[in-house]
């Protein structure tokens, strides 16, 4: 599996999501994520090995944005707040991690955090709000822009480059963050954002020791504050975490900690690990993977000594193909049309893994998200319309121009290029498929110079609201005024100036309404075709207890939660 843009995948009809804030009220939404597997708490100790096969893009705080790196993340740094999932009550629940209590102003544009107390280092010195505001000024840094973009969106200090020119702007740093005491942090934004509780959620707001920061070499070791710590870390082969004995159990209500290690093996294949995990040898009976089944493995999850060890779940993120407009041949309204019309979605899907692992969206917004409507405008079967497709091709004038498709190189992921290749081609469409690095995806399509024409690209909202998809989806870069957003992969400016209103709206439902109004206008220039939506089945060693697949986190075994029936 190649994992999607910010931690998160699938949300099924009928299963109650309530996000609720310690400090403030909350919102409600719809969430899927079941198990078969759960079980106690679990023991206490043991290893837990974690099959990947890819390397992280970024264990970095402030460049972590993506659902894989994600979960590892809450292993070993904290934030002002943070998700969890209660598996039994179908609930994500927000909870204060970092911070012991937050308020806001009426206007939603000054919020202020108070840190708990007893907060430690994995070197057992202090953590301070100051520390926060340096993580969040990191943020604006030029080496720092794969990850969360809400510091430098949001915080009013405009001009600002981060703590590496200038001398940190002369020391003051990022003058919208103010820490008048150790335990006390302000932010003040440019635009009143109602959920920023949601927001301080983000890794960008986790805190960073000055005279520990390496600037990029930071992915290689953060410094934790979490209940693990890096001992050892080979790229794109081995991460291995143990515990750090300066987190406080007492002041965290997300992370039960019951391993004492994790390791994380990189790079062997999927059906090799499913192999593995289904075989339960003695090497893998405490083994999970972040990949999933694998499609054709798919039937032997009903075997007898496979059956209970299966967990299955749905998560909030979305899949879809973004058209680069920045390329000439795809300002072309007519071709991004015919791309809409002429992609097989059922034959994408099956690429993805068939009905059992994928289902067809007609949106980038979850189903059961307050908000979502139903796509009116192209109304383009799953099975999508040649015929259209090719009448839009003659209006477009297109002459059998090459386009560049960029996927992950994993296996799922190609699998599906390929069907969206086959798609084009039976409508007169000359695609190439270009395989990149998923350690690496993201952060090369961000890029100008190396963004390819079609970009397959995922979406999780950081927080139940579409403030959350649309923007940083379809929006500008706040920082550089005529620039797409980072994660604004079709580099598409519709809509800009009706979202630049919206940034100002205090009432929740009028932003939500217009947000909602604002995305099936902009989608009517076909920006991009949605895809599916990942369904996840995972198998699990016999000695793993309580796994669950965590909705928020990518749909991925959720290992904040996780532990062992005997400690091995």
């Amino acid at each position: 599996m190649n994992h999607a843009k910010r931690v998160g995948q699938a949300i099924a009809a009928g299963v109650t999501l309530t996000l609720m804030a310690a400090a403030c009220g909350g919102s409600s939404d719809d969430a899927g994520g079941t198990s078969t597997t759960q079980g106690t708490a679990g023991a206490k100790g043991g290893t837990v090995t974690v099959y990947h096969v890819n390397d992280v893009e970024h264990l970095d705080p402030q460049r972590n944005f993506v659902t894989d790196s994600g979960m590892i993340g809450k292993l070993i740094t904290r934030t002002l707040t943070d998700y969890r999932y209660d598996a039994k009550a179908k609930k994500i629940i927000l909870e204060n991690d970092l911070a012991d209590s937050y308020e806001s102003t009426p206007d939603f544009k000054t919020w202020t955090f108070k840190l708990k107390d007893g907060l430690k280092y994995e070197d057992g010195t202090p953590i301070k709000a100051a520390d926060i505001k340096y993580g969040a000024e990191r943020s604006f840094s030029a080496d720092m822009q794969e990850g969360a973009p809400y510091a430098h969106e949001y915080l009013d200090c405009p001009g600002y480059k981060g703590p590496y020119v200038a001398g940190n702007n002369g020391g003051k740093g990022c003058t919208a963050i103010e820490v008048p005491d150790d335990k006390t942090i302000v932010f003040k934004l440019n635009r009143p954002v109602p959920t920023f509780e949601g927001t301080a959620s983000m890794k960008v707001w986790s805190p960073v020791p000055v005279a520990k920061d390496t600037k990029t070499a930071y992915d290689n070791h953060p410094v934790a504050t979490g209940p693990y710590k890096i001992e050892s870390y080979s790229r794109k082969k081995q991460l291995v975490l143990v515990r750090n004995d300066q987190w406080d159990a007492k002041s965290d209500p997300l992370r039960t900690a019951l391993p004492d290690k994790f390791i994380f093996k990189f790079g062997d294949a999927e059906a090799t690990v499913d192999q593995r995990l289904f075989a339960d040898g003695t090497a893998d009976k405490s083994s999970v993977s972040f990949a999933g089944v694998q499609p054709e493995n798919i039937a032997k999850t009903n075997q007898a000594n496979v059956k209970d060890r299966v967990v299955q779940g749905t998560d909030i993120c979305r899949r879809y193909i973004a058209f680069n407009q920045q390329k000439p041949l795809l300002k072309n309204q007519k071709l991004r049309e015919a791309l809409y019309y002429g992609l097989d979605r059922t034959s994408y899907r099956d690429g993805r893994g068939g009905e059992r692992l994928a289902a067809v969206v007609d949106s980038i917004i979850p189903q059961d998200l307050d908000g979502y409507q139903p796509e009116e405008t192209f109304k383009a079967p799953p099975e999508g319309d040649p015929a259209k497709a090719k009448q839009l091709l003659t209006e477009a004038g297109y002459k059998g121009e090459k386009l560049v498709l960029g996927t992950a190189d994993s296996g799922l992921a190609v699998k599906a290029a390929e069907a969206a290749q086959a798609s084009w081609k039976a409508i007169g469409v000359n695609v190439d498929i270009r395989k990149i690095p998923g350690d690496n995806y993201y952060s090369t399509q961000q890029q100008d110079a190396s963004a390819t024409d079609l970009i397959t690209a995922g979406w999780c909202y950081d927080w139940a609201t579409l403030a959350t998809i649309v923007p940083p989806v379809l929006g500008p870069d706040t920082t550089a005024p005529g620039k797409a957003a980072q994660n604004n992969y079709g580099r598409s400016q519709a809509g800009w100036d009706q979202m630049a209103t919206l940034e100002k709206e205090t009432d929740k439902t009028k932003l939500k309404d217009g947000l909602a109004n604002l995305y099936t206008e902009i989608m009517k220039t076909a920006p991009l075709v949605p895809t599916v939506q990942d369904l996840n089945v995972y198998v699990v060693g016999s000695n793993i207890d309580n796994a669950v697949a965590d909705p928020n986190t990518g749909g991925i075994p959720d290992l904040t939660q996780i532990g062992l029936k005997k400690a091995n």
